[in-house]
């Protein structure tokens, strides 16, 4: 089966449908894996902060209850200031209170040192403290409660209570002669216990000091209380100060630790636990330990151990008159960790769509200039035949053969026959014209000598590899000028059958060096050289071109608007490329109105701005173009001898400089085709 060569036009369709495939669905998969990424990330803040504001506002409520329980306690001293000394209603009190508020200690110390105190102990079980003149000053006594509140039995008596109250619930309300919280203390009677206190002076009718009732906060009960609110989340919640000393932890085993015999309070840096040490290093400075630790509300994302969390430091207390600092870390949802994995290999994958595009296009460039190559090579070496043949002055047979593959696309292939076919025309005229020598050598050979020279000129010039429309433009003035001088009354007749070789020879060159000047037009638009360009100079150029010969010179063309269009139009552009596609269309132009026969043939071209853009038209008073001429598929022509590169290299033009082409009918009864650029901004002309 003979395959077919495919044509130019659809492998470039084809070639831009695969990289607009590739590039837009890796796009289309990366920006698809971002947003789910960024929704879960969201999501996992939002959650981070309901974990953080639930935490917050538990602990105020919790720490509310020391201060309403106060402020009662205060009213009922005041309202009778003989109940300091009633240790019965102060322990019955004290009983019904903590049977109501989820508080671990409620007391009273008066100015001479003794002290009352309602315990909740760590099986639940209250005992009530005294050091009272009823129990025996000097010595804790502590007793059982009784299911009604009084006292029971005695179940130990501490030795070596201080005369007067030295502990820090005490001393710090002194101090500050109003309500107050204290500092994080350790009891005096069971020193492995460490509380804070909201505590509040009692003050006499005289403004003498009687005394300090207080409620105590115990932080193994307050950290099982952040044990029960954290729940089941996986990760830990820790409120420290801001030295990094712990108050509470969703763990309770880590609030306190032990250093030799002594019970102390830990501190977060000193944690041997994973997440903690986490959350010291990003929130708290080792090599500035004075320093506030980052409270910002960004949260942080790490991994420890193979899993995900979001870290976060909440400032919480200064409205109570604490400084604590609580901090979470939250283990993030799996499949949030899960999206960012998609997204990595969705950046990958588009990064390989993208490397794909651009070994597509570059593969597409490789094609179109191999076989571009292998005609110049093959088209340089014909010429060197040529010129080897003229220098011996010997008859010779030429072989013109470029070796192209089928695959090079139907448009060269068609180059690489009318090349071919000319090199024929040639070899057979050639031979007719050494038959016509041999039979008449003494009558006029001066004629055929000089129409063998010409020919082989014009065929050497067809074959140079980089300056071939030169030498081609020679061969069509030549053989112009033999069919003039050919029909001329002075002239020898020549056979009819050699006019029409002739003019078959100027038809095929003409075609040629219309095919490759379009198909190097064609090759430049692959990498454009875009500068800031007048297109009103370009356009004038252009002109001057195309009324030096052609079909275009056999026409007038009316450029009194272009010439007179009183200001620069800036564009930004290739001028080769802008010029090639102002003188295809109006060759265009003027080859329609010399097929279509057009009495009064009249071309115009015009320049003027609309909105943020320049427009050139060319019009005329032909044909017109039909429905389709300006149809996506490149290198379709309406012409018997068109080849198509003509329109197809005026919309990669446009294509190469953002623009666009227009087509609609003249007021004349023509066509005309806009070229429509983007305008740049003037700069003062």
């Amino acid at each position: 089966m003979i395959r077919l060569p495919q044509r130019l036009s659809n492998r470039l369709a084809l070639v831009s449908a695969l990289q607009l495939l590739l590039v837009s669905g890796g796009f289309s998969l990366l920006s698809y894996s971002l947003g789910r990424r960024d929704g879960l990330q969201l999501s996992e803040t939002y959650r981070q902060n309901a974990s953080l504001v639930e935490l917050a506002t538990r602990l105020s409520s919790k720490l509310s209850y020391p201060i309403w329980i106060n402020q009662l306690n205060l009213n009922w001293l005041r309202d009778k200031p003989q109940r300091e000394r009633d240790v019965a209603a102060l322990s019955e009190r004290f009983w019904t209170q903590m049977q109501v508020f989820p508080v671990d200690y409620i007391n009273l110390g008066t100015a001479d040192g003794a002290f009352v105190g309602l315990e909740r102990s760590a099986d639940g079980q209250l005992l009530l403290n005294e050091d009272t003149p009823r129990s025996g000053r000097g010595a804790m006594a502590v007793y059982a409660m009784t299911p009604r509140g009084e006292r029971g039995r005695l179940l130990e008596r501490i030795p070596g209570m201080a005369a007067s109250h030295e502990e820090a619930w005490y001393e710090d309300t002194v101090k500050a002669g109003q309500p107050t919280w204290s500092s994080i203390y350790a009891w005096e009677d069971q020193p492995q216990v460490f509380s804070i206190s909201y505590n509040a002076p009692v003050i006499g009718p005289n403004g003498a000091l009687r005394g300090v009732v207080g409620v105590d906060m115990v932080l193994s009960q307050l950290s099982r209380w952040l044990q029960g609110v954290w729940g089941s989340r996986r990760g830990l919640a820790v409120i420290v100060e801001p030295s990094g000393a712990l108050v509470a932890c969703s763990q309770p085993e880590l609030t306190l630790s032990r250093r030799g015999t002594q019970i102390v309070r830990a501190n977060i840096a000193q944690l041997d636990h994973p997440v903690a040490q986490q959350l010291s290093q990003r929130f708290f400075r080792s090599d500035a330990p004075g320093r506030p630790p980052d409270t910002s509300p960004h949260p942080q994302r790490v991994v420890i151990a193979g899993e995900t969390y979001t870290l976060q430091a909440s400032p919480w207390g200064q409205a109570e008159g604490l400084n604590w600092i609580l901090l979470t870390a939250l283990a993030t949802d799996p499949s949030s960790t899960a999206a960012e994995r998609q997204s990595l290999l969705a950046l990958l994958g588009a990064a390989a769509a993208l490397a794909g595009s651009v070994l597509l296009i570059s593969r597409q460039i490789q094609g179109l200039l191999h076989p571009l190559n292998r005609l110049e090579e093959a088209s340089r070496q014909l010429g060197e035949r040529l010129s080897g043949s003229a220098a011996a002055n010997a008859p010779n047979t030429l072989h013109f053969t470029s070796g192209l593959s089928p695959k090079a696309g139907e448009e060269l292939i068609a180059l690489d026959g009318a090349i071919s076919d000319l090199v024929e025309r040639y070899n057979q005229l050639t031979t007719d014209l050494q038959e016509v020598r041999e039979r008449e050598r003494f009558r006029d050979a001066q004629t055929l000598a000089l129409l063998q020279d010409k020919l082989r000129s014009s065929l050497q010039a067809a074959a140079v590899a980089h300056e071939i429309n030169q030498p081609l433009s020679v061969l069509l003035l030549q053989s112009q000028l033999l069919l003039e001088r050919s029909r001329a009354s002075t002239a020898p007749a020549l056979p009819e059958s050699w006019q029409q070789q002739l003019q078959s020879i100027h038809n095929e060159a003409d075609r040629v060096v219309l095919t490759i000047e379009k198909m190097r037009a064609l090759l430049r638009n692959v990498q454009p050289e875009h500068q800031r360009l007048d297109l009103r100079t370009v356009a004038q150029s252009a002109l001057l071109y195309a009324r030096s010969g052609g079909s275009t010179a056999r026409i007038a063309i009316d450029s009194s608007n272009l010439d007179a269009q009183p200001r620069a139009a800036w564009i930004s552009g290739d001028a080769v490329q802008v010029q090639i596609a102002i003188v295809n269309l109006l060759r265009n132009a003027a080859e329609a109105l010399l097929e279509a026969a057009v009495e009064e043939p009249w071309i115009g071209i015009s320049l003027s701005q609309q909105d943020q853009q320049w427009w050139l038209e060319v019009a005329d008073n032909g044909p017109g173009l039909p429905e389709d001429a300006l149809s996506n598929a490149p290198l379709q022509t309406s012409k018997g001898s068109g080849s198509g590169l003509g329109l197809f290299v005026v919309r990669t033009t446009m294509d190469n400089h953002h623009g666009q082409v227009e087509s609609y009918r003249s007021p004349r009864g023509g066509a005309v085709l806009c070229l429509c650029f983007p305008a740049l901004p003037t700069t003062g002309d």
